[in-house]
C-alpha cells in the first residue's frame, strides 16, 4: 500500500468517527416566547422549592372539547439531571387564559429546567423558565449587566455567558438596551440563543432601544415582560420599564409602590434601564466619578446635578415623579437601584445605605477609558450589601466592574453523558480570586458511579447525581487570580493516541491560496495540545500554524466542549516547483502522543469510487487484484483499473455450476474493469447436469508414484515462499473487502 493510500485511509476513518461525534452550528428561529405563555418565561423564570407549587399563565390551545378542563392539561420538567412529570394542583380559566398550578414533586434535583405544557395534543414550551431551589437562600449572589445590544454584543456575551457559568451567582440581572433594535430578527436569535446557554436564571428588562421598531411590542414577545417582581425568600426584585424616553409615568410609580408594600419585611432591589445617578461620559469625559455622599431627602433637588437628563424638568428641576422615586427608595429602604444605558460605570452608595450601582455596556459602543464588564453583587438577609473586590477597590475611580472575558474553560471528549471522562481547562485572568467556580461533568453510566475518580486539580467539593442518561458531577474549585488549573474525571485509563488527518477546502489551484484543515479527535480523555505547521519547500523550512484549543463563541454558536478540534489555515500562493506539506503532533489529557505528516497536498486527493461484486444463484469467492474474498463484496477504490476474477467451475452440495457469463457481457473467469465512477457487476453460474458414476474401480498402483527425480523442496523454503506471496497480495488489498 503506497503512502498516498494510508494517509487517505487515516483521513477517512477520522472522518466518519468525527461526523457522528461533532455537531456542527445550526441557525436559530427566534421564537415568540410569549405568544401563547406570558409567565413564566425563559427571561423571567419562576423560582419554587421542591415539593412546592408554581403558578403558570397560559392561553388556551384547545382545538377540540378540552378547552375549559383543567385537567386536560399535563406538564414535565426537563434539564441535565433528568425529565419529570409535574402534576396539576388545579386551574381556572378567565376565557381567554389559564391560571394553572403545577406541582414539583419531591424526588426533583434543584436546578434550572425547561417547562413543556399539554393541552390535549397541543404543546408549549419555555427553555430554562423553571428554577427549583431545596431552601430559598439567606444569601444571595447576583450578577448585573446592561445594554447587550445584539447583535452588536455577538461576540461579547457569549463570553459574558461563559464566565458567569463559571462563578456560578444565584442568577443575572440585565438591565435594558437587550437588543439594538426590537424588530431585528437576528437581534432575538442571538439573544434567545445564547440565553439557552446559561447555567443560571437570566432575568431581563427593558431598554429605549427595546422600543426601536414596534414599540416595545416586539420586546413583550420576543425578549419578555415589561414589569414583574421577582420574590426570593426573604428578597425581591423589581424589574421596571423606564420606557423609550427614559422615566416612569405616574402610573408606574404607584406599581412599584404597590409592589414595595406587599413585601415590607424583604430585602428591596430595583433595577430599570436608565440611570438616575449618572450622566452621559461625554457631557463630562470621565470627570463625575461617583462615590460615597449623603443626601437630605427632603431636598432632592440638591442632587439635580448628579442626575441624568431624562429624569430633569427643563428648569433643571426634578419632576414630581423622580421625587417619588427617591421617596420610594428612602421610605421603603431599597437597597439597590440598577442602571444601565449611560455606558460608564458609576456607583453611589447614599448614606451607607442605599447602592446606585450603574454597569458599563456588555455589547454596545465603548466610550473613551471604559471597559467591557459586569457586576458581582451579594446581598444579606438583614440587608447588608457587598460588591465585588474591583468595585470596593476603585469605587470612586471608573471603570471599577468586573472585565467580561476573562475567565473561561473547555472540556475536552464528549461531555454529552457517552463517555467514560471528561477533562477540562480553565483560566482565571481576573485579578481577583475566583471561589467556589463550578464545572459540570456528564459522563456514562456504563461504569459504576464508584469508578468516577478525579485527576489532576482536585475540587473543593462535588455535587454528583444518576439520571436516566448518565452521571451528573458537579465539581467546584477555588482558582487564585490569574492563573488556571486542568483536570480529568474518569472511569478508566486511556492508551490510545489521538487520530490526526488533513484536507483541503477545495481542490488545489496553482497560483491561488489553499485553505487546509487539519482535523484532530480524542475520545479518551481528550484533546490537551496541538502543534500544526507547514511547509512550502519539501520540509526544508516548516512555518507554525496557531493551534491552540480555545471555547468558540458567537452569536449562533457556544462551543466549551470538544471532542475533536479543526485547526483551518491559509498557505499563500504557491508556483511550480513548490508543495505543501503538513505536519503536526497531538497529545492528550493521559499522556498519549500522536505525530502526522501529510504527503504533497499539491496533488490532490484520488478519488475513490464503490466497486460492487455479486454471484448468482450460488455464493463464489471473488478475486479482486488478486485478493480472495467471499461475496458479496464492495469496496471503496482509487479510479483507476481492477482485474476481477471468479472460478470457472464450482461444486455445491455435490452440484456443479459453471460460469456462464458476467453482467458486462463477458464470459470468461478474469475481467478487467475500470472504475471511474460507483460500479456494480454481477457473475452468473448454471448448475449442470449430472451422469451416472463409472462403477468400475480403478486400479490401484503397484508401485510407489513418480516423484519427477527433481530435488526435493524443502517445507520451510515453501513457507517462506506463501508469507511472501501473502505480504505482495496484501500490499494491493483493496480496502472495504
Amino acid at each position: 500500500m503506497n503512502k498516498k493510500r494510508l494517509s487517505l485511509i487515516v483521513l477517512l476513518a477520522f472522518a466518519v468517527s468525527t461526523l457522528v461525534a461533532i455537531p456542527f452550528a445550526q441557525s436559530y428561529t427566534p421564537q415568540k416566547i410569549a405568544e401563547y405563555m406570558s409567565s413564566p418565561l425563559p427571561t423571567a423564570p419562576e423560582p419554587v422549592l421542591i415539593g412546592g407549587d408554581f403558578p403558570v399563565m397560559v392561553k388556551d390551545l384547545s382545538t377540540d372539547l378540552a378547552g375549559g378542563v383543567a385537567s386536560a392539561w399535563s406538564g414535565e420538567i426537563s434539564s441535565i439531571y433528568g425529565v419529570y412529570t409535574i402534576p396539576l394542583v388545579n386551574g381556572t380559566f378567565d376565557g381567554e387564559k389559564w391560571l394553572l398550578y403545577f406541582n414539583v414533586p419531591d424526588n426533583v434535583h434543584a436546578g434550572l429546567y425547561n417547562l413543556t405544557l399539554a393541552q390535549g395534543s397541543m404543546t408549549v414550551h419555555q427553555s430554562n423558565s423553571i428554577w427549583v431551589l431545596e431552601n430559598y437562600p439567606d444569601t444571595i449572589t447576583f450578577s448585573q449587566i446592561t445594554d447587550i445590544h445584539e447583535p452588536i454584543g455577538e461576540l461579547l456575551y457569549p463570553q459574558f455567558i461563559m464566565q458567569s457559568n463559571f462563578m456560578n451567582p444565584d442568577f443575572v440581572l440585565a438591565t435594558g438596551d437587550i437588543v439594538q433594535t426590537e424588530s431585528n430578527a437576528r437581534a432575538w436569535a442571538y439573544t434567545q440563543y445564547a440565553n439557552i446557554q446559561y447555567e443560571v436564571p437570566i432575568y431581563m428588562l427593558p431598554g429605549n432601544h427595546d422600543y426601536s421598531g414596534y414599540g416595545g411590542k416586539g420586546y413583550a414577545m420576543y425578549g419578555g415582560k415589561l414589569n414583574y417582581t421577582l420574590v426570593l425568600g426573604d428578597f425581591v426584585v423589581i424589574a421596571a420599564d423606564s420606557g423609550e424616553n427614559g422615566y416612569f409615568n405616574p402610573e408606574q410609580v404607584i406599581w412599584i409602590e404597590q409592589q414595595l408594600q406587599k413585601y415590607p419585611d424583604k430585602v428591596k432591589i430595583l433595577g430599570f434601564h436608565h440611570a438616575i445617578l449618572s450622566s452621559e461620559f461625554e457631557e463630562d469625559m470621565g470627570s463625575t466619578t461617583g462615590g460615597y455622599i449623603e443626601v437630605d431627602w427632603d431636598d432632592i433637588d440638591s442632587l439635580a446635578e448628579t442626575m441624568y437628563f431624562t429624569w430633569l424638568g427643563e428648569d433643571g428641576l426634578p419632576l414630581d415623579v423622580t421625587k417619588e422615586v427617591f421617596r420610594l427608595v428612602h421610605e421603603y429602604d431599597v437597597r439597590i437601584i440598577l442602571n444601565g444605558h449611560v455606558h460608564r460605570d458609576m456607583i453611589y452608595v447614599v448614606d451607607n445605605q442605599h447602592y446606585f450601582v450603574t454597569t458599563c455596556t456588555t455589547g454596545g459602543g465603548l466610550p473613551e477609558t471604559q471597559r467591557y464588564g459586569s457586576r458581582l453583587i451579594t446581598v444579606e438577609g438583614d440587608g447588608t450589601v457587598t460588591l465585588d473586590p474591583y468595585a470596593v477597590a476603585d469605587i470612586d475611580n471608573p471603570p471599577n466592574n468586573l472585565p467580561t472575558g476573562y475567565v473561561s474553560y473547555t472540556y475536552s471528549s464528549a461531555n454529552d453523558f457517552t463517555g467514560t471522562a471528561v477533562s477540562a481547562k480553565v483560566q482565571n485572568d481576573l485579578e481577583i480570586p475566583i471561589i467556589d467556580g463550578r464545572l459540570i461533568f456528564k459522563v456514562s453510566d456504563s461504569k459504576p458511579l464508584g469508578d468516577y475518580v478525579f485527576v489532576g486539580e482536585q475540587p473543593t467539593r462535588v455535587e454528583t447525581t444518576t439520571t436516566s442518561e448518565g452521571y451528573v458531577f458537579e465539581a467546584y474549585f477555588d482558582v487564585p487570580a490569574q492563573t488556571g488549573f486542568e483536570v480529568t474525571l474518569k472511569a478508566e485509563d486511556d492508551t490510545t493516541e489521538p487520530s490526526l488527518g488533513v484536507e483541503l477546502a477545495a481542490p488545489y489551484q496553482m497560483e491561488n491560496p489553499t485553505t487546509v484543515t487539519l482535523s484532530v479527535s480524542d475520545y479518551g480523555w481528550g484533546l490537551k495540545t496541538i502543534d500544526v505547521s507547514y511547509s512550502l519547500n519539501d520540509g526544508s523550512t516548516w512555518i507554525p500554524v496557531e493551534a491552540s484549543i480555545e471555547p468558540i463563541l458567537v452569536g449562533d454558536l457556544f462551543k466549551d466542549n470538544f471532542g475533536g478540534y479543526d485547526v483551518t489555515f491559509e498557505v499563500p500562493a504557491l508556483f511550480e516547483g513548490e508543495s505543501i506539506l503538513v505536519k503536526a503532533e497531538a497529545t492528550d489529557y493521559a499522556g498519549n502522543e500522536a505525530s502526522f505528516q501529510s504527503t504533497d497536498l499539491t496533488l490532490g486527493t484520488p478519488t475513490e469510487y464503490t466497486l460492487s461484486v455479486d454471484s448468482t444463484p450460488i455464493t463464489v469467492d471473488i478475486n479482486v487484484d488478486g485478493i480472495s474474498m467471499a461475496a458479496p463484496h464492495m469496496a471503496t477504490l482509487e479510479e483507476g483499473e481492477y482485474t476481477v476474477s471468479a472460478p470457472e467451475t464450482i461444486t455445491v452440495d455435490g452440484d456443479t455450476y459453471e460460469l456462464m457469463e458476467w453482467s458486462t457481457g463477458e464470459t470468461g473467469t478474469e475481467i478487467t474493469i475500470t472504475l471511474s465512477e460507483d460500479t456494480s457487476i454481477t457473475v452468473t453460474y448454471e448448475m449442470q447436469e449430472t451422469t451416472e458414476p463409472d462403477t468400475e474401480p480403478d486400479t490401484e498402483p503397484e508401485t510407489e508414484p513418480d516423484t519427477g527425480g527433481g530435488i526435493p523442496f524443502p517445507a520451510a523454503y515453501m513457507l517462506i515462499g506463501v508469507a511472501a506471496a501473502t505480504l505482495l497480495i496484501s500490499l494491493r488489498k483493496p480496502r472495504g473487502f
